[in-house]
């Protein structure tokens, strides 16, 4: 039975939240509000961590390849952008902590202290296999935006803005997202632009070389913004293109449809009054997606002005439905916080006036409640959030900047929570040629207990921030997983897009799962065609959309094979010289079904 929380009147909730706030400022560590096991702690508020002066944009990156997340923070015009390291606390043993690495990282270099950073896009745009980081960087004195740092490797970064084609003038950029959405295994990437800004979205394809152009026409001609405090890539449709949803205020809604046009490339069209994405509510805020209903596939929730507005999944349109009722927030959270197999709500609410933040357990069936107290969090006012596991003990926890507190107060939730319910984390990590290496856009289907989980890994959610990308699976009970479903970001059909990994896999630990080989040529294969060229002559021509310089191997009836690289069209071919007469079978190794007969009578 589905029972709407509204907190709105609920008194006991409101005495509830303030005597949380009491004890977490007058009591020890781990004197808190706990809701049915689940439990916060804010250890900024308790002065045990402190993440400094920051005001503007939020992301989550493991910068040294640590395995630990990593902070970046923004801050307007003037004023630095700011790294914080996740390292051992040595006050605390076995704890963590964050320690402010700026000073000599790159990010202090005069365009970061000069340009403001409203949000950050963390991603591997060049495929390396590190995090790169892109704040929004505008200037208003000549409104130009784009900032881009690569990551050299070695805990610095490089500013490669100019050079990269990431930087315009005559915008005013307020939040961006990245996806690959010509899937050509490249990360692209979409910035949303408010007032009199040249056009309201700009849209850079990578060209897999370390730049970017503009095709920003492949979009349509939109209503200037208002506001577009999010840009989110989700596959609506589930035809493995991904779809870019913007949270606009005060106008019409935002739904760009990822399509076909008659060139065979990718364009947008705007379908959101089509498919049911309107009446986001009174000036909306955040989005996520995430499976809300638990019925197998990806809803989506709106923090506003309101009350919030959710939209159920049926089949790639959008049903409005009231789970609970909230307040106005900002950033937002779709998580399973006490890993019961199901995902819970967090919002950030309200800048600029303080209030406190929300957590709404998903009990199953409809059922959710209104936890918000567990949080032990302080009346702030709250605006941008990001999920992460920061101390990796399969709790996921929450920073969440409040600008309007003395100093830029930002708070690290730690999730203490004591259900003792297992997990499993999921990292996935592309080839860099067909899949990006971050698996953006990847859909991970987990079977555990007889249950099945679904996620969505996205570059650009809640208020323009990054949030953490691996993907948190909590199991209850159970001790292994039995399989995982995992459909990569990559040109086919569902059915090759999509690769199962047996199990089982032992609860509480980390696993990395990468596509497997054989499926980057069979994947990449546009078409294969061969003849005969006389005296037992046969010529292979292969079209792929592999990068250049890639090699695939061609081979003639499984006993004579050739190495042959890719060329910049994409092509590549093979020669197969005093071949007997008769019938023969071309392909290519690694994907015995993609064979082509050829005849040398």
């Amino acid at each position: 039975m589905n029972r709407p929380v509204s907190v709105w009147n609920d008194r006991r909730m409101t005495a509830a939240l303030f005597m949380a706030a009491a004890i977490l400022t007058t009591t020890s560590l781990f004197a808190q509000v706990c809701e049915e096991g689940v439990c916060f702690v804010d250890r900024t508020a308790e002065g045990l961590i402190d993440l400094g002066s920051a005001s503007s944009g939020l992301g989550v990156i493991d910068y040294d390849g640590d395995g630990f997340m990593d902070l970046v923070m923004g801050n307007p015009e003037g004023r630095m952008n700011r790294l914080l390291r996740n390292v051992p606390d040595d006050a605390r043993p076995g704890e963590r902590t964050f320690r402010d690495v700026t000073d000599g990282s790159g990010l202090d270099d005069a365009e970061g202290a000069a340009r403001g950073a409203f949000g950050f896009g963390i991603a591997d745009y060049d495929n390396d296999g590190d995090s790169d980081i892109y704040p929004l960087g505008e200037l208003r004195q000549d409104r130009s935006f784009g900032l881009l740092y690569r990551n050299n490797g070695d805990d610095t970064f490089t500013n490669v803005t100019v050079e990269a084609g990431l930087r315009l003038v005559g915008y005013a950029p307020e939040s961006c997202g990245w996806a690959d959405y010509d899937l050509d295994g490249q990360l692209d990437l979409m910035v949303a632009h408010t007032g009199n800004s040249d056009r309201s979205v700009t849209l850079f394809r990578n060209r897999g070389d370390g730049t970017f152009e503009n095709v920003s026409t492949l979009t349509p001609e939109l209503d200037r913004f208002a506001t577009a405090y999010a840009v989110h890539w989700s596959d609506l449709d589930g035809d493995g293109y991904p779809d870019a949803f913007i949270i606009v205020n005060g106008q019409p809604s935002t739904l760009l449809h990822n399509q076909p046009d008659r060139s065979g490339g990718r364009t947008f069209r705007n379908v959101a009054d089509a498919v049911g994405f309107t009446r986001l509510g009174l000036a909306p805020m955040g989005i996520v997606s995430g499976d809300l209903d638990s019925d197998g596939d990806l809803d989506y929730a709106v923090s506003n002005f309101d009350s919030g507005t959710y939209y159920r999944n049926d089949g790639g349109r959008l049903q409005r439905f009231a789970p609970f009722t909230s307040i106005f927030g900002w950033g937002n959270a779709l998580i399973d916080v006490e890993n019961d197999g199901d995902v819970d709500y967090y919002m950030a609410g309200s800048w600029p006036n303080p209030n406190f933040d929300r957590l709404f357990l998903n009990h199953g069936d409809g059922d959710w409640e209104d936890a918000s107290a567990a949080l032990n969090g302080i009346s702030a006012a709250s605006r941008f959030s990001a999920h992460l596991d920061f101390d990796n003990d399969g709790l996921t926890d929450l920073v969440t900047m409040n600008p309007n507190t003395p100093e830029q107060f930002n708070s690290v939730y730690q999730n203490i929570s004591t259900t003792g319910h297992h997990y499993l984390t999921v990292r996935l990590v592309g080839d860099g040629l067909l899949v990006n290496r971050d698996a953006a856009g990847a859909v991970i289907r987990l079977f555990a207990g007889g249950r099945a989980q679904v996620r969505e890994v996205n570059i650009g959610s809640s208020t323009t921030s990054t949030d953490d990308l691996r993907q948190n699976f909590g199991l209850a009970a159970n001790t292994s997983a039995e399989r995982i479903e995992v459909t990569w970001p990559r040109r086919g059909s569902l059915a090759a897009r999509t690769e199962v990994y047996e199990g089982p896999f032992a609860a509480d630990q980390q696993i990395e799962l990468s596509p497997t080989g054989g499926f980057r040529a069979c994947d990449a294969v546009r078409r294969l065609a061969a003849r005969c060229q006389g005296n037992g002559r046969v010529r292979v021509r292969v079209r792929t959309s592999l990068p250049a310089g890639t090699e695939v191997v061609i081979s003639l009836d499984d006993t004579r094979a050739m190495v042959e690289q890719v060329n910049e069209a994409g092509r590549a071919a093979a020669r197969f010289k005093r071949t007997s007469s008769g019938q023969h079978e071309v392909g290519i190794d690694g994907c015995p079904s993609l064979t082509r007969p050829v005849s040398c009578e």
